[in-house]
């Protein structure tokens, strides 16, 4: 990995962009595990380690791009959830990543009736593998694509006293899944200034009960600023366009959207090894097939570190 690269602010795409898993109409928008995309390629024998949280509040709903109230069956929907990602640079242009992580709580607050309902439980993991196809250090620019898959802990949806809980409140897909990434990076050292996007096809395939969660394109723009030593700002403007869910081969209305989202954050590097980022997402455009609920705000924090574990050079003993 080109040096430059392992300036903290980057470290801000760990937990915002990758594994998007929006499977659910109305809980899980906001990139909720987002561990396996931690930018472009790693440096050679170079493990990366993060961990990072994530909290979504969501208490509108839309139908098309107008908000609506009229017959809105949940006064809110919320979530926690937590994870854990690993990033080893196997050659200096191939990196093998993976992530898994749990959701401490997935609840849909109803509101014409005293009645909660919460799933929780190992979402679904991720393993990705990516080429730095074009790395020019001396102009800080990268060109990397990459490949991944994703794997449910379960096949089986979640039960709660023998009742299968809502897909809203599901904490996996419960199926398989496969994406494409193609992540370019431009740095501007004279002006500390850095422009990177990541554009990332999620396609998720049918599980065993016949139901299969829209695919989901996700498109973002980064601007970062370096502020003071170990101190960054960072700008990010956030696409996610996902297709309607099919149930056995039929179209679920009540599904699919077009969500754009403003996430301002800050990172900070502590003695330029543990990387600090905290982040909230502000959308600002929304458009909803059929009616749904939709998110209000999330935040995130992040916490990673990388280490080198390449052989050091034994020291040569002289003979006095």
């Amino acid at each position: 990995m080109i040096k430059s690269f392992r300036t903290p602010f980057l470290l801000l795409v760990t937990f915002l962009l990758s594994a998007n898993v929006t499977f659910s109409q109305c809980c899980s928008t906001g990139s909720p595990v987002g561990a396996s995309v931690y930018v472009g390629v790693l440096s050679k024998n170079t493990l990366r380690v993060v961990g990072f949280y994530r909290y979504n509040y969501s208490d509108t709903y839309f139908e098309g791009s107008h908000r609506t109230a009229e017959n809105s069956a949940l006064k809110f929907a919320t979530y926690n959830f937590s994870g854990i990602g690993l990033g080893y640079g196997i050659t200096k242009r191939l990196t093998l990543e993976a992530d898994f992580g749990y959701f401490f709580n997935k609840t849909q607050q109803f509101k014409l009736i005293d009645y909660k309902e919460t799933g929780f439980g190992l979402s679904n993991g991720g393993v990705t593998i990516k080429y730095g196809a074009y790395l020019k250090p001396a102009q800080q620019l990268e060109i990397t694509l990459g490949a991944g898959i994703r794997y449910p802990f379960s096949f089986n949806p979640q039960m709660v006293d023998n009742v299968q809980l809502n897909r809203d409140v599901q904490p996996s897909t419960n199926a398989f899944g496969a994406s494409g990434l193609f992540f370019f990076n431009k740095g501007f050292p004279s002006i500390t200034l850095r422009i990177f996007s990541l554009n990332r096809y999620d396609y998720n395939f049918e599980g065993k009960d016949g139901y299969k969660y829209g695919n989901i394109l996700m498109n973002s723009v980064f601007c970062s600023k370096k502020i003071v030593k170990y101190f960054f700002g960072i700008l990010q403007v956030r696409s996610e366009w996902k297709t309607n869910d099919q149930d056995n081969g039929s179209k679920v209305v009540n599904s699919g959207f077009w969500l754009c989202t403003l996430s301002p954050s800050l990172s900070y590097s502590i003695a330029g090894k543990w990387n600090v980022t905290a982040l909230c997402d502000i959308p600002f455009y929304k458009s909803y097939n059929g009616k749904q609920m939709t998110p209000k705000y999330s935040f995130a924090l992040s916490l990673s570190r990388d280490f080198n574990l390449s052989r050091k050079t034994k020291a040569v003993i002289k003979e006095k």
